[in-house]
């Protein structure tokens, strides 16, 4: 009856270090994708959150979009790009070209969301690009939304460092015990020895 209760004990343990173990290698994953695309370096891909319905179902709302800039946008392309006329610094759109229009300046492009019924009102023009689609995952953004938050912040560099904590102090505690027990062990054998 014990044993069984300790076999059971032995594999939630197990089952339990797992899933931990799990989160925390893809909290770590997220925290170097995204801190590999904050670097200022040219032609770095982008991870941003999509916080609006405007491309359904090609994009959902709460989808993580990952981007880069190429040298060519074309027809059909998902582009994201600064928010024309918006106060905010970090204000993107993502919306597909849906025509090109070459001028002196250079090219200007179309653009328009897959859900709305009507071209955008501006034309962007190519240095106002970020960058093209090149891949989304959907809700995903939402975590990246609210990593971008102090509490989301807090949870993927404080629970992560207390899993870790957590770990080393088992360990600790497991080779503490091991080296009791051999002391322990040793003394036995030593008093054994004397006695007789």
């Amino acid at each position: 009856m014990m044993q069984t209760q300790y076999s059971q004990i032995s594999v939630f343990t197990t089952i339990w270090t797992i899933l931990i173990n799990t989160v925390l290698v893809l909290l770590i994953l997220i925290g170097i994708l995204i801190a590999a695309s904050m670097l200022p370096l040219k032609n770095n891909y982008r991870i941003l959150a999509v916080m609006s319905g405007s491309m359904q179902p090609t994009i959902s709302t709460g989808s993580l979009v990952i981007i880069k800039p190429v040298q060519e946008y074309k027809d059909q392309d998902i582009i994201t790009f600064k928010t024309p006329n918006s106060a905010k610094k970090n204000d993107y759109t993502t919306h597909r070209i849906v025509k090109i229009e070459s001028k002196a300046g250079g090219k200007t492009f179309v653009t328009k969301g897959d859900a709305n019924s009507a071209d955008d009102t501006e034309q962007i023009v190519q240095s106002e690009v970020v960058g093209k689609e090149l891949f989304s995952i959907e809700l995903l953004g939402y975590i990246l939304g609210y990593i971008k938050t102090l509490p989301g912040l807090l949870i993927i560099v404080v629970v992560p460092a207390v899993i870790i904590i957590y770990e080393e102090v088992n360990k600790i505690k497991s080779e503490a015990q091991k080296i009791v027990s051999r002391k322990r062990e040793l003394k036995k054998a030593k008093n054994g020895k004397i006695s007789d």
